[in-house]
């Protein structure tokens, strides 16, 4: 990943074993790696932006497969090695994505303890790339709260 804004640059990497970012090249600003946890976070991470920007990626195989849960919704299941990571996408009447959520292995709490917490986001302004169309905004955030059994990002 890389952004710049001015003159400012951000660069840093995300796998399985590690994340590591730097400002301005030179000013590591994270490191985080090499337990179980992080492997475990990475790859819900991994799930959540493959259905966020790549929905072919998750097509039905025999490590991926899907659940209806009611008409607007369905879950994605993803296996990997010992990992797995379900996702429940929401879509509008014309099918497209509008919302995506899940429990997500993390330590983003008050007590930094890893734990499932909800997580997920908001899918919209759709264009088409190269015959395919995504979306060109995507909000997300991990500080979800669950009223009504809907879903309301708390800011």
């Amino acid at each position: 990943m890389r952004a710049r804004r001015g003159l400012i640059r951000l660069s840093g990497s995300d796998s399985q074993r590690w994340t590591q970012f730097w400002l301005m090249g030179l000013l590591p600003i994270a490191h985080l790696g090499g337990g179980l946890d992080h492997t475990r976070s990475a790859f819900g991470r991994y799930v959540a932006k493959a259905v966020f920007w790549t929905p072919a990626a998750v097509l039905p195989c025999p490590r991926i497969s899907w659940t209806a849960l009611d008409a607007d919704r369905a879950q994605v299941t993803i296996k990997h090695r010992d990992l797995t990571q379900s996702v429940d996408l929401t879509v509008a009447a014309d099918g497209q994505p509008t919302e995506i959520r899940f429990e997500r292995w993390s330590n983003a709490n008050p007590e930094k303890q890893h734990r499932l917490q909800p997580f997920g986001g908001y899918l919209s302004e759709f264009r088409y790339f190269g015959g395919v169309r995504l979306p060109t905004h995507v909000t997300i955030n991990d500080r979800f709260l669950v009223r009504n059994d809907r879903l309301h990002i708390v800011h």
